[in-house]
């Protein structure tokens, strides 16, 4: 599995897990610091091993998806066509502002491949049928927000 490949995975587990209630109401006050410390008290609990790269690119992503939180969300509204934000899984959700801030915020990643691995990621922890609705809304952002075209 690559490195990236295995951030992507840890990265939404853990944003789904800080989606919990216990979370919800600190998770802006929270500092890079108590972030690592409970990314890697998360990593024991499920046993996981990440590679040092896999582990500073789940934290880039962890953070920067925490402090572009409202715009992220903004740009998911903003596509979700006859969709409101409130129907959406927490899984295709958490899933959605992985992949946005990816495509925005790492452009050296070819955008085909970040929504590749949110299509895998949705069959993996969604449903089968939740790929096409990803990949909508994604491709969508990606050609018309971000002006890309791979």
């Amino acid at each position: 599995m690559s490195t990236k490949r295995e951030a992507r995975e840890f990265c939404l587990q853990f944003l789904y897990h800080f989606q919990l209630p216990a979370f919800i109401e600190q998770k802006k006050e929270i500092d890079t610091v108590a972030i690592f410390e409970r990314m890697q008290e998360f990593k024991q609990t499920l046993g996981v091993e990440l590679s040092t790269d896999a582990q500073a690119y789940v934290a880039s992503l962890v953070n920067g998806i925490l402090k572009n939180n409202q715009e992220l969300e903004e740009m998911l509204v903003k596509y979700l066509k006859n969709w409101k934000l409130s129907r959406i899984s927490k899984i295709e959700h958490t899933i959605f502002m992985l992949a946005i801030y990816e495509l925005k915020f790492h452009p050296e990643v070819p955008g085909k491949v970040v929504i590749n691995e949110a299509l895998e990621l949705g069959k993996k922890y969604s449903t089968k049928e939740s790929a096409s609705f990803l990949n909508g809304i994604l491709d969508s952002i990606f050609k018309q927000e971000l002006n890309r075209n791979e």
